[in-house]
């Protein structure tokens, strides 16, 4: 196996329990504002890969033709779009998506100082459309106040998205909104 398969590989795996509770540590003890964006937009691809392959149910040598680069899947707007069409969301979680999907390149791909502050950050971060949590999850966490602070609003935004990936996958593939 290639060290390119072994990094793609390593990026595919399922997380155990404990995986995600360090991920959360991890995400929580980030001071940097591009390293926090590029840490739960990962975790949002990574969900989002996940749920698809629930419904598509393609053996690895197939799935690795679908990411490979130029291949259906290989970007994160294709997973996105795929996403939609297998009816896996509606059109506010592809908003949201597309929307973390352009934040992360702003993140990613700017050459001048960047953070949740930055005016063009936060407004693009008070778009996001609120979600509701798909059951199950933590007592409470369904009435918590949608916070108004950007980088907070980010996390917030992204967490439900994730979570409400994960949980999709374990329910009847009703389509979200």
């Amino acid at each position: 196996m290639s060290i390119f398969s072994k990094l793609r590989s390593l990026s595919r795996q399922e997380a155990t329990m404990d995986d995600m509770h360090e991920f959360q540590r991890q995400v929580r003890h980030e001071s940097n504002d591009r390293g926090a964006t590029l840490l739960v937009m990962a975790n949002c691809d990574l969900a989002l890969t996940q749920s698809i392959y629930r419904v598509l149910k393609v053996p690895e040598d197939l799935r690795q033709r679908l990411e490979v680069d130029g291949g259906p899947l290989s970007t994160f707007s294709q997973r996105i779009l795929m996403g939609r069409a297998l009816a896996i969301y509606g059109e506010m979680m592809q908003h949201n998506l597309d929307l973390l999907r352009h934040l992360r390149n702003a993140f990613a791909h700017s050459h001048v100082p960047i953070a949740f502050e930055t005016p063009e950050i936060a407004e693009a971060i008070a778009h996001f459309k609120v979600q509701a949590l798909l059951p199950p999850y933590n007592l409470g966490a369904e009435s918590k106040p949608y916070p108004e602070e950007p980088k907070a609003r980010f996390h917030h935004a992204c967490e439900t998205m994730s979570h409400n990936l994960i949980v999709w996958g374990w329910r009847k593939h009703e389509t979200m909104p």
